[in-house]
């Protein structure tokens, strides 16, 4: 499967070739900081597979709720979240959903630190919920 998107000025754009599967919804608090939102859905797709034009910015994101640093990648004009890359799966980029151009077929199929998710949200899918580290399971490092 062939996906593309952008930020919101249009000056950072990608494209990968992979397989998607359903989405990683983090409620943690520092995606809802990063984002302005209560939560942040994510496609997780091997790092090589993800094709940039433009030049993103990286913020080390290293005061987290799992200790573990988190690289938030945004575009340096708009401000919009693209993707995040966490230490315990360097390989993997989990690409920010709201960024995409189609997401007509993605559906959760985690939701991460439901302990920090806003109250007032009601988690009506089916999907697993931890109310902790999701434990998230690097993606492949060749693309599908």
């Amino acid at each position: 499967m062939s996906a593309k998107g952008k930020c919101l000025c249009g000056r950072v754009q990608y494209t990968f070739t992979h397989r998607l599967s359903g989405l990683d919804v983090c409620h943690c608090k520092n995606c809802q900081r990063q984002s302005g939102a209560a939560f942040v859905p994510f496609v997780a797709i091997p790092m090589v597979a993800l094709q940039l034009t433009g030049s993103p910015k990286a913020f080390m994101d290293n005061d987290t709720e799992s200790g573990k640093t988190v690289a938030r990648h945004f575009c340096g004009d708009c401000g919009s979240p693209l993707y995040v890359v966490v230490e315990a799966a360097p390989q993997t980029a989990y690409v920010a959903v709201g960024t995409l151009d189609d997401t007509h077929d993605l559906r959760p199929e985690c939701h991460g630190w439901t302990a920090s998710k806003q109250e007032w949200i009601q988690i009506l899918d089916s999907a697993t919920q931890h109310e902790f580290e999701p434990h998230l399971q690097p993606e492949s490092t060749v693309p599908e």
